[in-house]
C-alpha cells in the first residue's frame, strides 16, 4: 500500500519532461548509424567491398562497380566485377568478371583486359601497382601494370592468387597444394599436404597464412611450415591477416570469430548470431570488424572489446567487409548497400551524416551500441544487445531522473 501511495502522490504533471529528458539522454550514449548509405542500382546486386591501404578509395563489385571516396561520394558506377582489388593508394582498381581481368585507373577510365583462360576465380594487384596477377580453370598469369604480359603456367584448379607484397614470388592455392612460384611462374615450393581455398600474406612478405577447415597454418616465406593450429567447432570461411602480421582473424561457420597472435595462440573468440561470412583487420590489429548472414556488422578491439554493432537490411556476405590501414575507416556491402563508419563513433557520439544524393539510414537498419567486454573475451563475446530491445540506457537514466523528481 506504501509503494501505491506513493505512486499516487507523484506530481504527473512533471512526467512528460522527465521522459523527454530521458530520450534526449539515451540517443546521446549510443553509438550513430553509419556516415554514410550509398545504395546500388536497382536490380544490380553487390558481392563484395574493398577498401584500399590508405583509406582513399573504395570499390564495392556485384552486378556493377562503385568506386567511392571516405566520404561516400560516388567517382562512378558502371561495368560489373564479382572479385575486386586496389593498390595501395587507390589508384589502380583491378576487377573480374567471368573469364576478364579488367584494370581501371581510379577515375574510371578502362586501362586494359585480359583473359587467364576458364572463370577467373582470383585476382591480386601489388601495393605498388606494378604487378598484377590471376588464375583461372587450371591456369595462372601475371602481367605488369602496363598489361604486358610476365608470366604463365599451369596447374590444378586455382583457389587463390596473391602476389607478395614485396614483389618477390606469388603464392597459389590449388585444388591439391599451397604452391609459390617466382614473378614469371617458375616453382619454387609446394606443399601437397593441403588445398587452401585462401592466402594472406604479411606487409613485409614473410609470413603467409592459410585456412583449412577448421586448421590455420602459417608458413615462412621460404616454405618452411612454422606451425599448424586446430580450433574444435565450425569451419572457418572468412579470413583477415593484420599487415604488421601481428593479428589473424577467422570467421566460421558456427557463428564464432577467432582471434589468433603472429604464433598461432589464441586471443580470444567471439560469438555472432550466424555464419561469419566476411572479416577486416587493420594494419596493427588494432581494429577488427566481422560481418554475419544474419545482416549484423560487429567492431572490436585487439583485445576482444566489442565496440558496437550494426543491422544492415540485409546478409552480410564473403568479402564484403573491409578495414583501412589505420582503422579509422570501417566499410561493408549487403546485396543492395554500401555503408561506411568511422571507428570513432564506436567509442564517442557522433552525429550521423549522409553526403547530398545518398540514402539515409533506414528504420529496419539501426545502430546500436553495446557496452565493451571487459577485458579479454576469452570467453565467446555475444556481440548481440540485449534481447528484450530495450535501451540499455534507459532504465538507469530513467530511474535516476523519477528519483529526482520525487524527492521535488
Amino acid at each position: 500500500m506504501g509503494s501505491l501511495i506513493g505512486m499516487t502522490a507523484f506530481p504527473l504533471r512533471r512526467l512528460p519532461g522527465i521522459i523527454l529528458l530521458a530520450c534526449i539522454l539515451v540517443p546521446a550514449m549510443q553509438a550513430a548509424g553509419p556516415l554514410w548509405i550509398v545504395p546500388s542500382n536497382p536490380g544490380e546486386e553487390l558481392s563484395s567491398v574493398v577498401i584500399s591501404h590508405d583509406g582513399s578509395t573504395i570499390i564495392a563489385g556485384g552486378d556493377q562497380l562503385i568506386v567511392l571516396t571516405p566520404e561516400g561520394k560516388k567517382l562512378w558506377t558502371g561495368w560489373s566485377g564479382t572479385l575486386v582489388d586496389l593498390s595501395a593508394d587507390g589508384r589502380y582498381i583491378l576487377t573480374s568478371q567471368g573469364q576478364t581481368v579488367r584494370l581501371f585507373s581510379r577515375d574510371g577510365f578502362k586501362l586494359w583486359d585480359q583473359s587467364p583462360g576458364g572463370t577467373v576465380s582470383a585476382i591480386s594487384i601489388t601495393p605498388d601497382d606494378t604487378l598484377i596477377a590471376a588464375g583461372g580453370g587450371n591456369t595462372i598469369q601475371s602481367w605488369y601494370n602496363s598489361g604486358a604480359g610476365l608470366g604463365r603456367n599451369v596447374t590444378e584448379t586455382v583457389h587463390d592468387v596473391r602476389i607478395s607484397p614485396v614483389d618477390d614470388q606469388i603464392i597459389v592455392g590449388t585444388s591439391k597444394a599451397l604452391r609459390s612460384y617466382n614473378l614469371s611462374y617458375v616453382p619454387n615450393w609446394y606443399d601437397d599436404t593441403i588445398s587452401p581455398d585462401e592466402i594472406r600474406i604479411s606487409g613485409d612478405g614473410t609470413g603467409i597464412v592459410i585456412p583449412n577447415g577448421n586448421h590455420v597454418r602459417m608458413y615462412h616465406s621460404g616454405g618452411t611450415q612454422l606451425w599448424d593450429r586446430s580450433f574444435a567447432g565450425g569451419n572457418i570461411i572468412s579470413f583477415a591477416y593484420s599487415w604488421d602480421g601481428s593479428t589473424i582473424v577467422a570467421g566460421r561457420d558456427d557463428s564464432t570469430v577467432l582471434v589468433l597472435d603472429r604464433n598461432g595462440d589464441l586471443l580470444w573468440t567471439g560469438k555472432a548470431g550466424a555464419w561469419v561470412t566476411s572479416v577486416g583487420v587493420s594494419d596493427n590489429g588494432s581494429t577488427i570488424a566481422t560481418g554475419s548472414i544474419d545482416n549484423q556488422v560487429h567492431v572490436y578491439t585487439r583485445q576482444g572489446e566489442l565496440l558496437g554493432s550494426y543491422g544492415t537490411q540485409n546478409a552480410i556476405r564473403s568479402r564484403s567487409v573491409a578495414v583501412s590501414g589505420d582503422g579509422s575507416l570501417i566499410v561493408a556491402a549487403d546485396r543492395a548497400n554500401v555503408y561506411g563508419f568511422s571507428r570513432s563513433q564506436f567509442t564517442a557520439p557522433v552525429v550521423s551524416s549522409v553526403p547530398e544524393g545518398n540514402v539515409s539510414t533506414s528504420a529496419t537498419a539501426v545502430a546500436t551500441a553495446v557496452p565493451p567486454v571487459a577485458g579479454n573475451a576469452s570467453a565467446p563475446a555475444t556481440g548481440t544487445t540485449p534481447a528484450s530491445g530495450f535501451p540499455w540506457t534507459l532504465t538507469p537514466a530513467s530511474l535516476a531522473l523519477l528519483v529526482l523528481a520525487r524527492k521535488k
